[in-house]
């Protein structure tokens, strides 16, 4: 039953519920404040433009879609250089800067640690600041990361490719390869300049999507609020689909195309030791990040469809959410007030369990787009710029297309709270059953002393593939050039015992090759079968693979929409900026942050065999892929698995808003609609003007 004072009604044409309040005191209380409310907020708000110069031409972007196409340019860019052409650079860095996949997932982890240090004090001070203006400066922010990343490029020599050691049997029965680079000690310091660069894209990062979305959800009505938040999550899918495509290309290129003459460079992307243009994504993305600067800066504090926004929504705030308590004046204008804000935000069980779901899909999506590429080249041998290319075009619909449909079905079928978590659970459970492509892959070439024993040799010596064909050559593992016979590697010619080699109409030609003449015997025709490279031969599941992947890829972006919807939804309206940016804490330390170090700890532990300079190891030359691909299938299943639990948890702990809330809100809507009609037609004359 309703409390005392209150009277409920139904209305006889459309079911809806009705509202009228008996009690004369109450109403005009209630009339009172929405008056109060009202008179304090100015009746034409600022429109765009620069300090006192706000031309008449440019109003026309003072709308929430003009704001909604900058911010999707913004998220372009940022899902561009931070989820694109980072990822895609992940094993040219390794090459040329002699880094193990767990280091390297670092620099993907230091965007993430940067965001989750932040984010608490942006969102908290931001939800009462200039957004645009922060956002402006965000962007700018972000630009002079890119930049920063760019710059081990400028401040080191000339890559120097490792195969400058003899390629051939030596016969001096040690190696050289201490001697060979005197870069390898140093290079791998620059690891902490990429770091610098992804930190200063955290702090960028993490205002674009905790005052962005906020800021767009406090201009727009709730019904088309999943539509708006939905597109822009879209965009930050595109970008990074952008990025892998261009990133992709850009490693066809040589890495000092600008200082040598590439027509003398004797290695062609598909051999091992190619270092492609990896700088020349973060040059670009910096410039590109501080045109967004420009477009930012010139917006109000609000758009002139707030007001009418506030007077007019419904709370759906999770019953005893602390609303009242965090909704008096004055709260939230002063650091004390932080510690009851968060309390009251994380009592809330419907929010901490969407958050436990944000930090599992965190986790993730973070480490399966950070290594989506390497994983392509290694289960399906393919190029890095190959590999590159192909993850842009399964995630630009797959990515995009999932936040997009999860915010139109949210819009179109009017879901609320419990709408929108069952939604999400059941995309995670579809993303689950997915999870077994990653069991799909091509058969990868057998490497002598790796995956089989050398001729007459009955063990496998890992990691130290020398035998007695080669015992004497002083091979090294710091460079790798595979030769190829009959579907079977060498890692090299000198672990083939080759002692010579020749130019033969362009081709270099191996001869005298031990470990080659016991494994041929007399039938030496056989020899014309042999060629420099890796092993490679048709293989059709790839294009089994990649529908399955983008399926997988939808469904696992579709809950990111509503999910965000719930989180701006279940809170007190004025925590929403801080609910947020709380939440992004949680996922960033326990989802993204981890997820890229976990995922190259996974990578690194199906290493068969490692580079080896002196007595340190770089890079992976060669991997299990068998392993690789069962590792990443228990890991994806398991954590879709928690995150539809954590969803579940969240629809059955909401409670919807009381009836005396919801009677009051309603009520309070009916009492504006006079001042919003007014408030509409004083703006629409103030525009025509």
């Amino acid at each position: 039953m309703p409390s005392k004072g209150f009277e409920l009604k139904r209305t006889s044409d459309n079911g809806y519920m009705s509202t009228e309040i008996d009690d004369p005191v109450r109403q005009k209380a209630i009339e009172a404040e929405a008056d109060r409310e009202f008179r304090l907020e100015p009746e034409f708000p600022p429109g765009c433009g620069y300090r006192g110069c706000r031309p008449g031409w440019l109003q026309v972007c003072n709308n929430p879609k003009a704001f909604l196409v900058f911010m999707c340019w913004f998220t372009t860019i940022q899902g561009l250089v931070v989820n694109g052409i980072n990822n895609v650079n992940t094993t040219s860095v390794e090459r040329r800067f002699n880094l193990p996949s767990s280091r390297v997932g670092l620099v993907s982890s230091a965007y993430d640690i940067a965001a989750g240090t932040t984010v608490i004090l942006i969102s908290y001070f931001g939800a009462h600041a200039h957004k645009p203006r922060l956002l402006s400066t965000a962007a700018f922010i972000m630009g002079c990361g890119s930049l920063v990343m760019s710059m081990p490029h400028f401040t080191t020599g000339l890559y120097q490719l490792r195969g400058t050691i003899a390629d051939t049997c030596t016969g001096t029965g040690n190696s050289t390869a201490c001697t060979v680079n005197p870069q390898n000690s140093y290079l791998q310091n620059y690891l902490y300049v990429l770091i610098l660069g992804q930190l200063l894209h955290g702090v960028g990062g993490t205002t674009l999507y905790s005052l962005g979305t906020v800021f767009i959800d406090e201009n727009v009505k709730t019904k088309v609020s999943p539509i708006y938040i939905g597109i822009l999550y879209a965009f930050s899918a595109l970008g990074p689909a952008i990025g892998y495509i261009v990133g992709g290309q850009f490693l066809n290129i040589y890495v000092d195309f600008e200082n040598v003459n590439v027509e003398n460079v004797n290695i062609t992307p598909q051999d091992p030791r190619w270092v492609g243009a990896w700088w020349l994504g973060f040059v670009m993305a910096g410039f590109l990040a501080w045109t967004v600067t420009v477009a930012l800066c010139a917006y109000p504090r609000e758009l002139p469809t707030a007001k009418e926004v506030r007077l007019t929504r419904e709370s759906q705030a999770h019953q005893d959410g602390g609303e009242d308590e965090v909704n008096r004046p004055g709260f939230g204008k002063s650091i004390r007030d932080m510690p009851t804000a968060a309390k009251v935000i994380l009592k809330n069980p419907t929010f901490v369990f969407v958050t436990l779901a944000g930090c599992t899909e965190g986790l993730v999506t973070s480490g399966f787009a950070t290594f989506l590429p390497k994983l392509l080249q290694n289960q399906f041998g393919l190029t890095a710029s190959w590999a590159a290319m192909l993850t842009g075009f399964v995630a630009v619909p797959g990515a995009a297309g999932g936040q997009l449909l999860g915010g139109i079905i949210s819009s179109k079928m009017k879901l609320k709270v419990k709408g929108m978590l069952k939604l999400s659970m059941t995309a995670c459970v579809m993303a689950a059953l997915l999870a077994a492509s990653f069991w799909i892959s091509c058969e990868t070439p057998s490497v002598f002393g790796v995956d089989i024993p050398y001729p007459n040799s009955t063990t496998v010596q890992v990691n130290n593939i020398t035998a007695e064909c080669n015992a004497g050559c002083g091979c090294t593992t710091s460079s790798f050039e595979p030769i190829c016979l009959n579907g079977q590697e060498y890692f090299t010619p000198c672990h083939a015992g080759c002692l010579s080699s020749a130019l033969v109409n362009g081709s270099k030609v191996y001869t005298d090759c031990s470990c080659i003449a016991e494994e041929l015997g007399s039938n030496v025709s056989a020899a014309a079968s042999i060629t420099t490279g890796r092993c490679t031969a048709e293989c059709w599941t790839l294009y089994l693979f990649l529908p399955i992947a983008l399926v997988l890829i939808l469904f696992t972006f579709m809950s990111a929409t509503p999910a965000t919807s719930v989180t701006l939804r279940c809170i007190p309206d004025g925590q929403r900026a801080f609910g947020l940016g709380l939440q992004w804490v949680f996922i960033r330390f326990l989802g993204t942050v981890p997820g890229p170090i976990l995922f190259g700890a996974i990578i690194d532990g199906t290493c068969q065999l490692w580079q080896q300079n002196c007595t340190e190891n770089g890079s992976c030359w060669i991997y299990d892929s068998a392993l690789m691909g069962r590792n990443f299938f228990f890991l994806g299943l398991g954590v879709k698995c928690l995150t539809a639990l954590f969803f579940f948890l969240a629809h059955y702990c909401y409670k919807p808003p009381s009836t005396r809330k919801m009677v009051k809100s309603m009520t309070q809507q009916t009492l504006n609609v006079r001042k919003v009609s007014t408030f509409s037609s004083a703006s629409q004359t103030s525009n025509n003007l």
